[in-house]
């Protein structure tokens, strides 16, 4: 089982602006950011020399809280290694379809019941970050979740 690296604090942020350049950068339609900028279409509109991702890469919006927390799960748990193999995969997951769709896929998705598991430290922390906001979810994904990490809403839409 590979450590957890030691990050002060600053260097949590510069990398998360790292990772926040690179997810917004990627050349996939940025669409797939919708759950995790507000308004990102705006960047699509545009009409000039420029990309929509050179545009919104330039303007560097916030993430919603989500994405923002998930994002720092990311590094906390992988650190640098989350920018070389083995673990730059992840980041490239972040990048190709967004934070909250790659956070909903590797809960989904991600191995279960082995304690060891190098991404098991990191579901159980994307499961925090979507319990918190659960908002984040796709209202399918919400659904499948619900029972085991969301406070479940009453048929009168109160906890």
């Amino acid at each position: 089982m590979r450590e957890k690296p030691e990050l002060e604090e600053k260097d949590v942020q510069m990398l998360c602006d790292r990772a926040k350049a690179i997810i917004m950068s990627h050349s996939a339609p940025i669409v797939r950011l919708s759950r995790d900028i507000e308004n990102v279409g705006r960047f699509d509109t545009r009409s000039g020399p420029t990309t929509p991702q050179f545009d919104l890469l330039c303007a560097s919006p916030p993430f919603m809280a989500a994405s923002a927390q998930i994002v720092e799960r990311f590094v906390r748990d992988f650190g640098a290694g989350l920018f070389r193999p083995p673990f730059s995969f992840l980041l490239l997951a972040l990048a190709a379809t967004g934070p909250v769709a790659a956070a909903e896929t590797l809960v989904l998705h991600g191995p279960s019941g082995h304690q060891h598991d190098t991404l098991r430290g990191l579901i159980a922390g994307l499961e925090t970050v979507f319990a918190s906001h659960p908002e984040a979810l796709s209202i399918p994904i919400r659904r499948v979740l619900a029972p085991y990490m969301l406070n479940p809403q009453s048929p009168t839409g109160t906890p």
